[in-house]
């Protein structure tokens, strides 16, 4: 799962300004099946946002369209960057058992739980 960070020069619905890139940008998480490959994406968000703004809504939009496709959440593995690392969205994989394979965010650290899993290989 990633962002994607898409500038919109002629604006549009979800549209923001991000300092960072100087341009208006809007956003949206895919879930890709390998490189190159999608499977779901969330709405499009507005580019003033990281990736884990309203991330409980927009990962449901994502899962839902999976279960739409009868594609089973049941032990699917989730690679992320830590930019995904959050207690809401490491929960909501929980939930819906979907293994989450997230570095830990060094900027959580006070929530650091070295019970999270993760490979590096992977």
């Amino acid at each position: 799962m990633d962002g994607c960070h898409t500038t919109a020069l002629k604006g549009g619905e979800e549209v923001g300004y991000q300092g960072i890139k100087k341009r208006k940008i809007t956003n949206a998480l895919y879930l890709t099946d390998r490189p190159d490959l999608p499977i779901s994406m969330s709405e499009l968000i507005s580019g003033n946002h990281n990736d884990l703004f309203d991330i409980e809504f927009h990962f449901e939009e994502i899962t839902v369209t999976l279960e739409q496709a009868k594609i089973s959440l049941d032990g699917l593995f989730l690679n992320a960057d830590s930019g995904f690392d959050s207690v809401e969205l490491r929960q909501q994989c929980k939930t819906k058992r979907i293994i989450a394979n997230f570095k830990e965010n060094k900027r959580n650290s006070k929530n650091s739980d070295s019970d999270y899993y993760f490979d590096e290989q992977l």
